[in-house]
């Protein structure tokens, strides 16, 4: 750092200002230095090309703290800055002062110089610098740096480009230019050899001091059509940040004549070439300060937008139109586009589109909806969207009226309203495959109806713009999809309805019908069976046993409702097969209404609401049965098991009931309030769900287990459960209780029922089945029947009556079932004669 004592010694003789020349230039930072010039780079000395080309290493370097570390009260802040001031000429910290060639021993006293004659550092800069960076706009600063700058060097134009990555990781022009005369940030207005030079210094890294461009042969081809002010020295230099990364690329046009500093030679000097140097280091600094914070605040409103688009994901959208539409106006307002366009791709045709939504701002928080057909969109439009569509990357258009490549052909008219546009093709969510484009058109300048360039922050919540618009309209053909579903089902719901209710006669015929009382139907017998009885008969039998549970009284249930209910329950079984049909589910209808009816405990203790439950649940447990079980179907991948899982029919079964029950007619329910109405249908759920026997094998130990302790406490919601899921298994079985003519008779048609599966699993699996489904195996069914009591049947008969005596029969009829099928395993002959129940 320069102290006062060096300043002082500039301010005598010669000999002391060569020993303060040599001090400053030992002590001031490497930034005021001279720098070792070129031999024919320096004005004063002669050159043999037309240009002066310097690589950019030997450019000072400038840190940040090299401008801290100067001394402001050396600094005149009211002095012009410019170093054609006589002020400029000798500094006390210029180790080089510049002096007229006809007083060379001339000793000036000692003054104080303007910031920019010093070149390390600049007031004026580091007023600028000290500002808010955050409050400072980019356009603006950088005109006023370009104004300071062409004042200090005294050039006609000034112009600096902003550089940007490009898609091979390299730098380039980014198509935002700022100039000192003129109003524009968007490059259109820059002459071609202008721009040539800016892409030379970013591809060579190097500055360039040209003395006369028209010599020049790199960029003469160029300047075939010149602006009105003709250019001829140029003086361009890269511009870096302070992590040394290209940020711009600054050009000086024409030496201005007003300057007598070079005496008559009018090209910039290295003098002018360190003094721009060293401004746009600050430079530099100030737009990397002012990057950070445009970048934390951008980053601050793409997550808002971002979050305001997923919110709008999981909103319900009636179109496309809509959805597009609440999209694009949360994109709008941060890119600052004047349109924001989605093309649907076309399936059929990879360059065209089916459909196209504009959306338009036309003003603040107000924008326009439209959808076009294809040929109604504009061409440059199209062109550049069918492009992106094919290429699969984004394409960011700086300037379309000079964009004349492949995409847009001579004849195409690029002059219109359309100035800068940014695409990225939208994805399939799943597939990844391309269904549309996103296209922003014309960024519009802050304060100002005019397009900038979008830049790479565009670029970037545009693609995510377009990930969430493949995501919504995904999720919207979800939902449509959806929807049509549910239709289809309404429609299928509607046929099923009709075609499962009875006849308005077959409802009458039961309605006027006489009831026969339990007693004389045998409902109160644990030795019931219905073989012999006709259809009617047994729809009679399930009526009374209704009515004889007060059921109808206690929830208002209408007779002719509960008789549809009952013809519709008997139309869901399936006739042709051979077990699990009306006649099962009315069998095990009887044994839970004779258990309920013999066993004083569970009438005084269950409620009318679980008793009710249960009555329904043993007449839909196994409706519309196929004739296999849960394994063939998970084995055969019906849609019962891609539907639910597990305890497949179990879940179809109380599904078609809850159906039956809404049926109109035959809504037996109607009458309960809506919390009994949920507690009844859940009860069912499970009673029904309690007869997948592999359900029934994971939860009985624990039943045994009270059984044996004899510590049933219904006071126990799980107790109560469990009690209820073990009835509806004994129900379900009790035709292992009956008398041995019905019981063999059963036995025959389970059996015929499991053969039919086993052939169809070895003929459509190519599989062995199970002995119990093997037809091989037929003669063994007495030996089977043997383990199915021991294994299944007896351990539940022996701990129900345990718990409640009412149900010892059911124990006595298993256990002489079991001896008559032993004494067929051991080869003896059935000594009693068959006999219809």
């Amino acid at each position: 750092m320069v102290n006062s004592s060096s300043t002082e010694k500039c301010c005598h003789g010669s000999k002391e200002g060569t020993r303060a020349k040599e001090d400053t230039h030992t002590h001031t930072p490497p930034l005021c230095r001279r720098r070792e010039s070129h031999p024919q780079s320096g004005p004063s000395r002669k050159y043999s090309g037309p240009f002066l080309d310097r690589s950019s290493s030997n450019i000072p370097s400038v840190e940040w703290g090299d401008y801290l570390s100067l001394e402001k009260c050396l600094y005149s802040p009211r002095t012009p800055c410019s170093p054609r001031s006589p002020m400029s000429l000798k500094s006390p910290i210029s180790p080089c002062p510049m002096r007229p060639p006809w007083t060379p021993s001339l000793v000036r006293p000692a003054r104080r110089v303007g910031p920019c004659g010093r070149r390390a550092s600049c007031d004026w800069m580091v007023e600028v610098m000290g500002g808010s960076p955050c409050r400072q706009s980019r356009s603006e600063v950088c005109h006023r740096v370009l104004q300071h700058v062409g004042h200090a060097i005294a050039a006609e134009q000034c112009s600096f480009a902003l550089v940007t990555d490009d898609r091979a990781g390299g730098r380039c022009l980014s198509g935002v230019v700022f100039h000192l005369n003129e109003d524009d940030s968007r490059g259109q207005g820059q002459p071609n050899w202008d721009k040539c030079i800016m892409e030379y210094v970013v591809e060579t890294g190097k500055s360039l001091n040209i003395i006369d461009v028209f010599e020049d042969g790199r960029f003469s081809p160029e300047l075939d059509v010149v602006s009105v002010s003709r250019p001829k020295s140029i003086l361009s230099l890269p511009v870096h940040n302070p992590r040394e990364e290209l940020v711009g690329i600054v050009v000086a046009i024409n030496k201005t004549v007003s300057a007598s500093i070079n005496y008559g030679q009018y090209f910039f000097s290295e003098e002018d070439e360190k003094i721009l140097s060293t401004h746009m280091a600050m430079l530099g600094v100030i737009l990397d300060n002012a990057q950070l914070c445009e970048n934390a605040e951008q980053e601050s409103r793409r997550s808002q937008v971002l979050l305001d688009l997923a919110c709008l994901l999981s909103e319900k959208h009636d179109s496309r139109e809509s959805l597009l539409n609440k999209m694009a106006s949360s994109i709008l307002p941060i890119t600052r586009a004047q349109l924001c366009t989605v093309f649907i791709a076309d399936s059929t045709d990879e360059d065209s589109f089916c459909y196209v939504i504009d959306t338009e701002s036309i003003g603040p928080g107000e924008y326009k909806t439209s959808c076009k057909r294809q040929c109604d969109v504009n061409r440059i439009s199209h062109t550049y969207a069918v492009h992106v569509k094919n290429s699969l990357e984004t394409l960011n258009v700086a300037n379309i009226s000079t964009d004349r490549d492949a995409l847009l052909d001579q004849t195409t008219d690029a002059s219109g309203e359309m100035r800068t546009l940014v695409c990225t093709p939208v994805r399939n969510g799943r597939e990844g495959k391309v269904i549309g484009v996103c296209q922003l058109v014309n960024k519009q300048s802050e304060g100002a109806r005019r397009a900038e360039v979008f830049g790479r922050a565009d670029e970037r919540l545009l693609e995510d713009f377009a990930l969430y618009c493949g995501l919504g309209l995904q999720n919207l053909d979800i939902q449509q999809k959806a929807e049509q579903t549910r239709v289809r089902q309404a429609v299928t719901r509607e046929v099923l309805s009709y075609h499962i209710s009875a006849s308005e006669e077959e409802i009458m015929a039961l309605q006027e019908s006489s009831i026969p009382t339990a007693k004389s139907l045998s409902l109160l017998d644990y030795n019931f069976s219905d073989f012999s009885l006709p259809d009617l008969v047994t729809t009679q039998a399930t009526v009374r046993m209704f009515l004889d549970l007060n059921l109808l009284q206690d929830f208002n249930i209408h007779y002719k409702s509960l008789c549809h209910w009952v013809l519709s329950v008997r139309r869901c079984y399936r006739r042709e097969v051979a077990y699990h049909n009306w006649h099962h589910a009315l069998s095990t209808a009887q044994c839970m209404f004779a258990v309920l009816k013999a066993t004083g405990y569970l009438q005084s203790n269950f409620t009318n609401l679980e008793i009710l439950a249960l009555m329904i649940a043993t007449l839909c447990h196994d409706l519309d049965h196929r004739g296999v079980n849960n394994s063939y179907i998970a084995r055969s991948q019906q849609p019962l098991a891609q539907l639910y899982g597990h305890s497949s029919l179990e879940h179809h079964h109380y599904d078609l009931c809850v159906l039956i029950l809404n049926n109109p007619g035959s809504e037996i329910l109607s009458g309960l309030s809506r919390e009994d109405y949920q507690q009844c249908l859940e009860m069912i759920e499970k009673n029904i769900l309690a007869t997948d026997l592999a359900l029934y094998m994971k939860r009985r130990e624990e039943f045994f287990k009270i059984a044996k302790r004899n510590n049933l406490c219904l006071q126990d919601q799980g107790h109560r459960e469990l009690l209820r899921s073990m009835l509806m298994t004994a129900s379900d079985i009790s035709a292992i209780t009956k008398p041995w003519p019905v019981q063999k008779k059963t036995a025959s048609l389970i059996a015929s029922e499991f053969f039919a599966q086993g052939d169809r699993e070895k003929n459509e699996f190519n599989i062995r089945p199970i002995d119990l489904m093997n037809r091989e195996n037929s003669t063994r069914l007495p030996h089977m029947q043997v383990e199915y009591i021991n294994g299944i049947c007896a351990p539940l008969y022996k701990a129900l009556a345990r718990m409640f005596e009412s149900c010892t029969p059911l124990l006595q009829g298993c256990m002489n079932n079991r001896e008559n099928w032993q004494r067929l395993a051991e080869g003896h002959e059935d000594e009693e004669s068959e006999t219809e129940g």
